[in-house]
């Protein structure tokens, strides 16, 4: 999948998926991360749970298949999503989004070891080298430092850690979206509820009304919608060209952040946005060959 149609899903993808960072923001400032991430991933459980039941998407199924659900539960979901609850406490929305972004070289270095058909030729690899020149030039030279850059560690842990997901799923091709991206909700959910039992503090889910709309938000048009989307683009698209969506995110992210949290983006991020999207542009377009 290459052009219009690849470029059209990213977008979609890449705008719902950033728009948890600002959201995710300020419900963290009152709610903690483990139960954020909890109530995120219960959300998206009960309404994918929902429509895959009532299209019978888990009808025929091996028990062997809810391990997939599982891996991508953890790598996927209850793991990036606690640990970027955590780092929004220090970091702004554009700024998360922006060191999530290294999602993508992840991917290409992941693909060399595990996806032979897929290794990255040099027209990919030189439209990643592109955009994180634009992620420097957002960042600037004093962007990390103290908290800040413990903050900047946890992410690059997260877009491991969604770079592990991505190729899994495409060197496994478990098929069944729907009943995948069930699986997957399951898993996170579980995951993070047993955190949030284990570490926070009582009275954590007593919360106003606001919050619980910023954690439905994150749960139905953050999670569900745009994992279900992804998980059918990585099953017919190169593993990274689907985590562009990564390139594309910060973009959208600077844009809620400044209209949700009133943080405007500098004339420096502006230029590297620019930057990054050329980068995405050189590595998914055009047509290299595969294997």
């Amino acid at each position: 999948m290459k052009g219009w149609p690849l470029w059209w899903r990213l977008l979609v993808i890449s705008a719902f998926w950033a728009s948890a960072f600002p959201v995710v923001r300020h419900a963290a400032r009152s709610m903690p991360p483990f139960a954020l991430s909890f109530g995120r991933g219960v959300v998206a459980c009960i309404v994918v749970l929902g429509v895959a039941f009532a299209t019978g998407a888990f009808r025929g199924l091996r028990l062997a298949f809810w391990r997939h659900g599982l891996v991508l539960g953890t790598v996927n979901g209850w793991l990036p999503n606690c640990l970027t609850a955590v780092a929004l406490l220090s970091l702004g929305a554009a700024s998360v989004s922006l060191i999530q972004s290294s999602t993508p070289l992840f991917v290409a270095m992941l693909a060399m070891a595990f996806l032979p058909a897929e290794r990255p030729g040099p027209r990919t690899l030189a439209g990643m080298a592109l955009g994180f020149v634009g992620i420097a030039i957002v960042l600037g030279p004093q962007a990390l430092s103290g908290a800040e850059m413990l903050a900047g560690a946890v992410m690059l842990v997260v877009a491991l850690s969604y770079a592990l997901g991505t190729v899994y799923v495409r060197r496994t091709r478990p098929g069944s979206v729907l009943a995948l991206s069930a699986g997957q909700q399951m898993g996170a959910a579980m995951g993070a509820g047993m955190l949030s039992l284990s570490f926070d503090p009582v009275g954590s889910f007593d919360q106003p009304w606001p919050v619980w709309l910023s954690v439905a938000w994150v749960g139905l048009f953050a999670s569900a919608v745009p994992l279900t989307l992804f998980l059918w683009l990585v099953q017919r698209a190169r593993a990274t060209d689907a985590a562009m969506t990564g390139y594309l995110q910060p973009g959208f992210a600077a844009i809620f952040a400044a209209l949700l949290l009133g943080e405007l983006p500098e004339p420096r991020v502006l230029l590297g946005g620019v930057v990054v999207l050329l980068g995405v542009w050189l590595a998914t377009s055009g047509g290299e060959r595969r294997g």
